[in-house]
């Protein structure tokens, strides 16, 4: 192994704050897909839902060829700036081009051309996203050696990343209504995408420059092969984990993408989608202390499943909510969906470092981009699968936007309310079975903490952890 800077593992305010920034793209970004772009392609390109949603399998299929390579080429860069650095930067310029290509006004042309069009440039951003994502992934795996320092520095992150959630999810629609009867609805689009790249690729950069890795290289550079990036599939904990953060995030993806139809065709409130999502961001923003707190007294997997419920009952109402209702209820429900989401969307990431100090206990090195680069790829799939159940749902059940806001057939009214209860029922409760399953605690993660200097070194370590760190092995690895 060596060393990339010999720094203390103590993170200084100014670069813990700048590391929890980058998470601005990483929280941002994925809602302002899921919000915007779906409602784009099939109320302002005019492309059939259904289609929509074969066009983000085929992005999704893409991912699932380039992410290997992105992953074990993150791990294998050797540089006087780390392994992480280097993609990050320079991603962050590159993503302001790729953001703006998607919304390129092009609604003259031939609808063969604009799905064309549309599915070329989705592979650019998502190849682009993709690369800074895991290796943002990775750094969080790799800024500290310490359990405390973090769990403390991947907690501001999130919560970055949840007040990201809360701008993306209102900004760029308020962005968008404002500038659209000055300059139309397409020009409107292309300002609000290249305004949020801007800001994307800035932070992104910020992060590049002032974060550090403390966590040494291998000195052996990984093969270029597919049983490399599904090597972490073989560390229990890692895979429960994954399977946890994937179906919690395929039922957030699911009601994100709809949620703009919902209020428009169900709720009969279209200019209130923001502010309705931004009330369950909000909720999520004040769990987060909570979240926090609870780290410190119970086991991570246990706050995942405490989290479940709430969220359900919140789903369910929403998915009851009648336009004759008082406008204020839709408020209160999307708070108490938010103060469960939090927990479902924390967890999975402060796991993480812990799943990969596993991972290097099992595998005698350490390959964090294989897997950030398989969490990249879940979170990616997860929200390629959302756009398309939503999409031929919407095909499926008579959705045609020609019909306007009250013309809809009753089955595709009953299609936005189903999408949301019954993705949360049975997607959930999967998420709910691996949580069980998954036995990482804060002592098992700071026993092999603790044991790591030892197997970095060759040392052989005192006998009673190694003892313990065999009892460890026998339920994470």
């Amino acid at each position: 192994m060596k060393t990339v800077e010999k720094l203390s593992d103590k993170l200084g305010a100014r670069e813990r704050f700048f590391f929890g920034l980058g998470d601005f793209f990483g929280g941002g970004a994925g809602i302002f897909m899921t919000v915007v772009y779906f409602y784009f392609l099939t109320e302002v390109m005019r492309i059939p839902p259904g289609m929509a949603g074969m066009i983000a399998l085929v992005v999704r299929v893409w991912e699932a060829i380039t992410d290997p390579m992105m992953g074990v080429l993150s791990d294998n860069t050797r540089s006087r700036w780390g392994r992480r650095r280097p993609g990050i930067f320079v991603g962050g310029f590159v993503v302001v081009a790729a953001l703006g290509l998607l919304f390129l006004p092009i609604q003259g042309w031939e609808m063969w051309a604009r799905i064309f069009f549309v599915t070329a440039s989705w592979l650019f951003y998502s190849t682009v996203s993709s690369y800074i994502g895991l290796n943002y992934a990775a750094l969080s795996g790799e800024i500290s050696n310490d359990y405390r320092e973090l769990n403390a520095a991947n907690t501001l992150r999130l919560t970055i990343s949840q007040f990201s959630t809360l701008v993306c999810a209102t900004l760029p629609l308020i962005m968008r209504d404002a500038l659209a009867p000055r300059m139309g609805i397409e020009n409107a689009y292309l300002a609000m995408a290249l305004t949020f790249g801007v800001i994307f690729g800035t932070v992104t950069v910020l992060v590049a420059v002032f974060s550090r890795e403390r966590v040494p290289m291998p000195a052996v550079k990984s093969a270029f092969k597919i049983s490399v990036f599904i090597k972490p599939l073989r560390v229990k904990c890692f895979k429960q984990m994954l399977l946890m953060y994937l179906f919690a995030f395929l039922t957030l993806d699911i009601v994100t993408t709809l949620f703009q139809h919902f209020m428009r065709y169900v709720a009969h409130r279209p200019g209130e989608a923001s502010f309705v999502l931004g009330a369950l961001v909000i909720a999520q923003l004040c769990m987060i202390p909570v979240i926090f707190s609870l780290t410190k007294k119970i086991s991570k997997p246990l706050i995942f499943k405490l989290s479940i419920p709430i969220w359900l009952v919140g789903a369910f109402l929403l998915s009851l909510y009648s336009a004759a209702w008082p406008p204020v209820l839709i408020y209160v429900f999307a708070v108490f969906t938010g103060l469960g989401v939090c927990g479902c969307v924390m967890m999975p990431w402060l796991m993480f470092p812990d799943t990969v100090d596993a991972g290097e206990v099992k595998f005698g090195t350490r390959i964090t981009g294989s897997f950030s680069g398989i969490m990249t790829f879940a979170r990616q799939l997860s929200s390629a699968v959302g756009v398309a159940i939503v999409g031929w749902v919407m095909q499926w059940t008579g959705f045609d936007p020609a019909l306007g806001t009250y013309g809809q057939p009753a089955s595709a009214i009953m299609g936005f309310r189903g999408l949301i209860i019954v993705s949360a029922v049975l997607l959930l409760g999967i998420a709910f079975y691996f949580a069980t399953r998954n036995k990482l605690t804060g002592e098992k993660s700071m026993t092999i903490k603790e044991a790591l200097p030892y197997l970095r070194e060759g040392r052989e370590m005192p006998e009673e952890l190694a003892a313990r760190l065999e009892e460890v092995k026998a339920e994470l690895v």
